[in-house]
């Protein structure tokens, strides 16, 4: 196809509104695919072939904000895969040949309607794939496209290097944010990024390397070498790694010490630095089974798609057909415009809408299937992993580091009383939110690694979420209001963030489990409980270190009512008291403490500090173990409905008043002994293609 002068696509419309809820909350080889690697080939790399639907999918139903298109009654169903064709011989980019006798020029508006293998750097001033093209960069050598303008795939993209010291990447050098006007379903050419539309098929697929290991023991400013937990799959000299901070939260930028170096030599679990460790960054016993050592994550892969530090471009995906994401790069995207505020003077930015890291967007049950493998996400200027209404997608083994908003979050409604649209049966498994970032950090209400949003279905386990920054109600992992989804929520761990390890802020519907949760080292408390009434249980979980300490209560119970059952709190000298009310808004059911170990506080176990104003305190703990005074009672405390309490090994419970008096009184459930959790945390990422550990399922 001869390549023509102009831009590369017409404006097909587009949503300039750039509002977020978080600032209202805040501010108040060869050829294509198919036909030339062969469909054998493509089910050995990916486990099935792709998916092709005759036509690139409508909006989902329920999505939470408009974006110009009114939703049609249910998501496309992709269609049958064709029956292979014959293999049509690719022609390779640098043959001016098949250019008509000139090769694109670095402003060439590039059209591909045939096959096309690029075998050398190119530049370009846009490029489409069409529908009947693809562009396969050469799977036996180290190629780059940059691209001035939208590359918009309706055929292929592959980016397959056929052995890891190859590099494949796809740049865009000279992304202008101020130009973007951000929006929905349709390419804005002003939104310079990689656009994968109608029935494209997108195909990144780096040599695998294992995402993250920890320490296998304490590193100290100065070491050189780290000896892993594990030895690593695919890490080679030449990766950057970045180290996670470890220290406890009276450390002066506990959130912030991270380390980052470039592997000089590696020899199985062993790694030698470029240089020498700036930070200490200690093994933390946080009892329960529970020790650890700092995650050290690989941020390198050989494939990348990348904008510049100065001009970040995005990944926007509304096609039919299944992509195939593994084991692949994305730096400098998610792009930033100016806002209308100041914050000491300086003009704050804040996000625009819609282009983000990797965003399926709206694309309902068409997604179905779809594995995100191996993927970094990094210096993103706003959220990393992006499944808007898009359903059954899986996140397995990803790392968001250095991004800026929520890292994994999907589109939520521009006020606080909408509800979400859902995205359903989306997983996150294994994956770490590292170093997560808000424009200016004291307007970071609620930033967080997870958002656990709305939808039935959602998994979340053995996930790290680790240097999230951000003000009150910051954390690790979310739970929005208006945004109930139901999620099988275990093994997952949050440290060293600013704030919280888990904070909660809903008026429950569901039935929610929270367990085998560790939370260590967080600036705030290890989970902070809201907001009026809930139906919630912490189970068998640890809150080792965090310094406000290990759980704020603010709500009351609905229905079953909330439940804490066999946690190991344990302050470290960090806080005050292990557990603290806060202002119950609404009188609901009894909050029930059970069979666990409060340990480790300077003042109290549960201190009782609702003011006035707000339902009186209903709450029983039974059966826990104190390792000091019980209770404590603010002075302010208007009088309890009723406290109860019955220590471990007492079989007399007593209704405890104001004024710390004491009578005897019933109490359900019967005495039962303390319940020491006993947690295995992983101490690497998943292997690849597995679901649960050592199952394996078919990848897409």
């Amino acid at each position: 196809m001869r390549h023509a002068k102009g831009p590369g696509s017409a404006p097909e419309g587009n949503d300039s509104a750039k509002a977020g809820r978080r600032k209202v909350l805040g501010w108040i080889a060869a050829g294509t695919v198919v036909a030339a690697i062969g469909v054998e080939e493509l089910v050995r790399r990916t486990g099935d072939a792709p998916d092709v639907a005759s036509a690139p999918p409508p909006p989902t139903p329920g999505a939470s904000h408009s974006h110009g298109e009114p939703p049609p009654s249910a998501s496309p169903e992709p269609s049958p895969s064709p029956s292979p064709e014959p293999a049509k011989p690719a022609r390779p980019w640098s043959d001016p040949a098949g250019w008509g006798g000139t090769l694109p020029s670095p402003a060439a508006a590039v059209r591909i309607a045939d096959h096309v293998v690029l075998d050398a750097d190119a530049a370009v001033g846009s490029l489409v794939v069409e529908a009947t093209g693809s562009l396969t960069f050469a799977a036996d050598r180290s190629v780059v496209l940059s691209s001035a303008g939208n590359v918009e795939v309706k055929g292929s993209l592959t980016l397959a290097p056929a052995d890891t010291a190859l590099l494949h990447t796809l740049r865009f050098p000279a992304v202008d944010e101020r130009r973007f006007q951000g929006g929905g379903m349709t390419l804005v050419p002003s939104d310079t990024g990689l656009w994968v539309t109608g029935a494209g098929y997108l195909r990144l697929d780096g040599a695998a390397r294992t995402a993250w290991v920890r320490a296998a023991a304490a590193l100290k400013p100065g070491d050189t070498t780290i000896a892993l937990a594990a030895a690593p799959t695919g890490w080679r000299p030449g990766d950057e790694l970045a180290i996670t901070p470890t220290g406890a939260p009276d450390t002066d930028g506990f959130s912030e010490r991270y380390d980052l170096r470039t592997i000089a030599a590696i020899s199985g679990s062993t790694v030698t630095l470029d240089g020498p460790l700036k930070y200490p960054h200690p093994r933390v016993t946080t009892g329960g089974g529970v020790t650890v050592g700092a995650e050290v994550l690989n941020l390198t892969r050989n494939v990348r798609i990348e904008g510049t530090e100065k001009g970040r471009a995005h990944v926007h995906l509304t096609s039919s057909r299944k992509s195939d994401v593994r084991h692949a790069a994305l730096r400098w995207l998610g792009p930033r415009a100016p806002g209308k505020d100041q914050w000491n003077g300086k003009a704050v930015t804040e996000p625009v809408l819609g282009r983000y890291g990797l965003h399926f967007h709206m694309l309902g049950d068409t997604t179905r299937g779809t594995v995100v493998e191996g993927v970094v996400v990094r210096d993103t200027g706003s959220h990393a992993f992006v499944p808007h209404a898009s359903h059954g997608i899986t996140f397995r083994s990803c790392i968001s580091h250095q991004t800026w908003e929520d890292a994994y979050w999907w589109d939520g409604p521009l006020d606080t009383r909408t509800p979400q649209g859902p995205s359903d049966d989306i997983t996150y498994d294994s994956c770490v939110a590292s170093r997560t970032l808000f424009d200016p950090n004291p307007r970071g209400y609620r930033l967080t690694g997870f958002s656990l949003g709305a939808g039935t279905g959602g998994v979340a386990r053995d996930c790290v979420a680790v240097g999230v920054q951000g003000a009150n109600g910051a954390s690790g992992y979310h739970w929005p209001e208006t945004s109930e989804g139901v999620w099988t929520f275990e093994r997952c761990l949050a440290h060293n963030n600013l704030e919280n390890g888990i904070f909660v802020w809903l008026n429950a519907q569901h039935h929610h489990v929270v367990g085998q949760f560790v939370a260590y080292h967080n600036g705030g408390w290890g989970i902070e409980h809201g907001a009026y009434l809930n139906d919630f249980d912490y189970t068998g979980s640890v809150l080792y270190g965090n310094a406000a300490g290990g759980v704020a209560l603010h709500a009351l119970g609905r229905e079953k009512g909330t439940v804490l059952d066999g946690l190991l709190i344990d302050g470290a000298g960090q806080s005050d008291f292990a557990i603290s009310t806060k202002h119950h808004q609404l009188p609901g059911e009894t909050v029930l403490v059970t069979r666990s170990r409060l340990t480790g506080y300077r003042k109290a176990g549960v201190a009782f500090a609702a003011v006035d104003g707000g339902a009186p305190e209903d709450i029983a703990i039974l059966d826990c173990e104190f390792g000091g005074p019980e209770l404590w009672f603010d002075p302010a405390l208007p009088e309890p409905k009723r406290i109860v309490l019955r220590k471990a090994g007492q079989p007399q419970a007593v209704e405890v008043r104001r004024d710390n008096t004491r009578t005897p009184t019933t109490a359900t459930p019967a005495p039962r002994p303390v319940t020491t959790p006993h947690i295995t945390l992983h101490d690497s990422s998943a292997a690849y293609g597995a679901g649960a550990r050592g199952t394996a399922t078919p990848t897409s």
